[in-house]
C-alpha cells in the first residue's frame, strides 16, 4: 500500500516502512531530500507527482512540526488535490487551528485527520476525523502503529495536548517524591531509587496551551494548571530556554466554524 508523505521532520518514512507500507516522501528543503537520498526512500519532487503516482483516494500524511509552516504546505499542496483525498495531520499543533484546517479541506471535499503518536514503541495512534475519512485512512494508520479512534475532527490533538499537560503535573509531583526520598531519616540511595519510580523527566511542549482551553471550557484542572506554572517558574529560575511550540490561532470549536 503506497502513501504520500509531506516532509520528514519525524521520520514517519521510517514507521510507514517498518509497517510494510510503501512510502513516497516529498522533501521540504534540501536537508531532508538528502536525508532521504541516503536511505534510499522514493521521493517526489513537486505536488503534481503525488498526484500521478498515488491512486484516489490519495492519502497525504504531513510529517512537519507545528506552526505556520504547516498552513504553507497545504496553501500549495491541496491546489492539487482531488475530492476524496485524506490529508493526515501528524504536526501535532494546537487544536483550534486544525479544526480550521478541517474546515478549508472540507470546502473542497477534502478530508482532514488529526494524528497523535503516543508511543513510538510500539506504536500507539490516536486520530481524529469525520467517518469516512477514517475509512479511507485507517487500513495504512493500522500499518503504522495500533489505531484507537479519539472522534470528531481535532480529538486527538487535543487529547495530546491533555498528554502533555498530564506529563508536565506527572513531573512535578515527581519532584515532590524526589524531596520526600531526600529527606529519609536514614539511609537511602534516593537517585537509585527515584530512577525506578520515575526513570526519566517528563516533558510537555504543549502544556501551557491548558491554561486558555480550561478557562473557556470551564473545565476546573487547579493541579495541572497549577504544574504548567511551576514549570514555567522553573525555567525562569534556571534561566532555561522553555520550547513552547507555537500556536497560531484563539480557541474556537466546530460550531463556531459554522
Amino acid at each position: 500500500m503506497k502513501i504520500g508523505i509531506i516532509g520528514a521532520a519525524n521520520g514517519l518514512w521510517r514507521m510507514a516502512r517498518d509497517g510494510g507500507l510503501d512510502p513516497l516522501v516529498r522533501p521540504t528543503g534540501t536537508a531532508e531530500a538528502a536525508l532521504l537520498a541516503a536511505a534510499q526512500v522514493a521521493t517526489a519532487s513537486d505536488d503534481t507527482a503525488f498526484l500521478e503516482a498515488l491512486e484516489h483516494p490519495r492519502l497525504h500524511l504531513l510529517d512537519l512540526a507545528p506552526g505556520a509552516g504547516v498552513d504553507a504546505v497545504i496553501d500549495t499542496a491541496y491546489v492539487t488535490m482531488e475530492p476524496g483525498d485524506v490529508v493526515i495531520d501528524a504536526s501535532g499543533g494546537y487544536w483550534g487551528d486544525t479544526l480550521r484546517r478541517w474546515r478549508r479541506m472540507r470546502h473542497r471535499s477534502l478530508f482532514y485527520i488529526d494524528l497523535a503518536i503516543l508511543h513510538a514503541q510500539p506504536p500507539l495512534l490516536l486520530a481524529g476525523g469525520e467517518e469516512r475519512g477514517l475509512q479511507h485512512a485507517l487500513p495504512a494508520l493500522n500499518k503504522l502503529g495500533r489505531t484507537i479512534v479519539a472522534g470528531e475532527p481535532g480529538t486527538a490533538h487535543y487529547a495530546l495536548s491533555i498528554r502533555d499537560a498530564l506529563m508536565t503535573t506527572l513531573a512535578h509531583a515527581a519532584s515532590e517524591a524526589r524531596q520526600l526520598l531526600e529527606a529519609f531519616p536514614g539511609e537511602l540511595d534516593a537517585p537509585a531509587v527515584m530512577a525506578q519510580l520515575a526513570p526519566e523527566r517528563l516533558s510537555g511542549p504543549r502544556a501551557g496551551w491548558l491554561l486558555d482551553d480550561a478557562l473557556h471550557l470551564e473545565a476546573a484542572v487547579p493541579l495541572m494548571a497549577h504544574a504548567v506554572m511551576l514549570e514555567m517558574a522553573h525555567h525562569l529560575d534556571e534561566q532555561l530556554d522553555r520550547h513552547v511550540l507555537p500556536r497560531l490561532g484563539p480557541f474556537t470549536t466546530r460550531e463556531h466554524l459554522e
